[in-house]
């Protein structure tokens, strides 16, 4: 896997899985990246790097260049994810550093609590907070 070559400390390890989709869309002419699909996580499923403490962290935006879906349209990209995987290479990769960037191809495979089954794939994945908002934390509460 080859994350770009901006230096960035890795705050948080995102897990799919457990997160919620609040909105999403295709990033128009005027935005960083044409054409890309844009995922905002309303609670993005989150380990802290400096302690492993498990929590939510939000408002998390994810983009997705020259994304291709399988499932339905940026309408169904809402609510909360029951499963996902994410392929790079043959490899899953468990969690996703978040601020982070990886490159090449990818599957996304996403499970969505309301039934909806999606896979995208995409030749980047950009991961960052959300840039009209400063980030919240809430550790979990899970037993």
């Amino acid at each position: 896997m080859a994350f770009d070559s901006t230096p960035r400390t890795v705050l948080w390890y995102l897990s799919l899985a457990g997160s919620e989709i609040a909105a999403a869309r295709i990033e128009g002419e005027a935005g960083p990246e044409p054409g890309a699909l844009v995922l905002r996580l309303s609670a993005a499923a989150v380990r802290r790097a400096a302690d492993g403490v498990a929590g939510y962290l939000w408002p998390v935006e994810m983009r997705l260049a020259q994304a291709r879906c399988e499932g339905g349209g940026p309408d169904v990209f809402f609510g909360g994810v029951r499963a996902a995987r994410v392929l790079q290479a043959g490899r899953v990769l468990d969690a996703l550093p978040l601020p982070g960037r990886l490159d090449g191809a990818l599957v996304l495979e996403l499970q969505l609590i309301h039934g909806t089954a999606l896979r995208i794939e995409a030749d980047a994945l950009t991961l960052g907070l959300a840039p009209d908002a400063e980030a919240v934390f809430r550790e979990s509460c899970d037993c």
